[in-house]
């Protein structure tokens, strides 16, 4: 039987890209269970975007909230989900829905599962690509992992994985707070390969060099930290 996992989508200013992001993801069927979307107060078209995006789907929620950032719009989701599957989405299609159904296979196997990105048709920037591995690499050494890369958007796990955690990133450093609890937690995180295609920050792309820095500190903070 098919995993069906819980989608969270935080959305802030993508109104070129979420209509279309959003109606891939509704056409998998590993995202059977529920599509949350958070639009944090965008001051584009991105609002009216979402709504006809999800227009007459039982499937899709939106909430508007004036949030702190896409990890605080994780956290509002994760609030939301009792059980099951978790898929993190964003909204500016850099990562391809079309993987569920292989990152879904993955957790069957009782591990949370990590995207690794192989294969890159869009844009690639020398010195984010260096700071990812560095992360990873610490990452990896300080929690005694073996993940591919622990930048990657992709995350599947299931609420009990991280039972016991209180999750409290408002921004993007929440995705190493996710891998250091599941970790901390005792699990073997499995890396699977997904497809990506990056944009350049004049195409919108929103993580520069201040969260890269902070994710250095993320990583040591939770390692020190129980």
């Amino acid at each position: 039987m098919e995993l069906k996992a819980t989608v969270i989508m935080p959305v802030y200013n993508e109104e070129k890209t979420v209509y279309g992001i959003i109606r891939r993801v509704l056409a998998q069927s590993g995202a059977g269970r529920l599509v949350i979307v958070y639009d944090t107060r965008s001051t584009d078209n991105t609002l009216a975007e979402i709504r006809r995006a999800i227009r007459g789907e039982k499937r899709a929620l939106l909430f508007k909230r004036r949030l702190r950032g896409k990890g605080s719009s994780v956290r509002y989701g994760l609030g939301r989900v009792r059980s099951g599957p978790i898929m993190i989405q964003d909204a500016d299609e850099e990562y391809y829905p079309e993987d569920y159904p292989k990152l879904l296979r993955e957790l069957r196997n009782g591990q949370p599962v990590f995207g690794y990105r192989t294969v890159n048709y869009g844009h690639a920037y020398g010195a984010g690509k260096a700071v990812s591995w560095l992360h990873t690499w610490f990452f990896n050494l300080l929690f005694r992992q073996s993940v591919m890369d622990v930048n990657a958007g992709y995350k599947v796990f299931t609420k009990e994985m991280l039972h016991g955690r209180r999750l409290k990133g408002n921004g993007f450093e929440l995705d190493m707070e996710i891998a250091a609890a599941l970790a901390k937690n005792g699990y073997r995180i499995a890396s699977v390969p997904i497809r990506y295609k990056g944009r350049t920050f004049e195409e919108g792309k929103k993580i520069g060099a201040g969260p890269a820095i902070r994710f250095f500190f993320s990583i040591l903070h939770e390692r020190l930290t129980r």
